[in-house]
């Protein structure tokens, strides 16, 4: 096919033409209102943050049942914790008394002791001496929450 060549009769200078945009504007849905009057008589119009007849975005997963151990603890524990409170709570109380006991206790050690010596002195000596009888007394007096307490303890040894 043929054409016939053109000439130009004009300059070939492209002049851009300004363009124009028309943005594009979505419309958000209008959003709910809701209108409270008060017992008083106002009356409050305020937005929702999301419209009453839609369901929630996401639903909620299931709640997974806690294991036995886990309950059976969670219950025990205010119990060992009130257990507890209440047992330092009485040796609180009684420190005191505990400590007349314990030196009461450690009286009666010292005593025996001593009696445990004079018996093994006695017996250390009755095979040197024959006929003769030993007799050995031991006391130990402590103060305590009941009172004064007297603990005597007598060994006789004989031939």
């Amino acid at each position: 096919m043929e054409q016939p060549i053109r000439t130009p009769t004009a300059a070939a200078v492209h002049l851009p033409q300004p363009l124009v945009y028309a943005p594009t504007v979505q419309t958000a849905p209008a959003a709910p209102v809701a209108r409270i009057v008060t017992p008083q008589g106002d009356v409050i119009t305020g937005y929702l943050m999301q419209p009453a007849d839609q369901p929630p975005a996401a639903p909620t997963p299931a709640a997974q049942p806690l294991p036995v151990w886990v309950r059976s603890t969670a219950l025990l524990m205010p119990v060992a914790a009130g257990s507890a409170t209440l047992a330092f709570w009485g040796l609180s109380l009684a420190v005191e008394s505990l400590a007349a006991l314990a030196a009461a206790l450690w009286n009666l050690f010292l005593s025996l002791l001593a009696l445990s010596a004079v018996v093994a002195v006695a017996a250390s000596r009755r095979g040197r001496r024959g006929g003769t009888t030993v007799t050995a007394t031991a006391t130990a007096t402590s103060r305590s929450l009941f009172g004064r307490t007297t603990a005597r303890a007598t060994a006789t040894v004989r031939k």
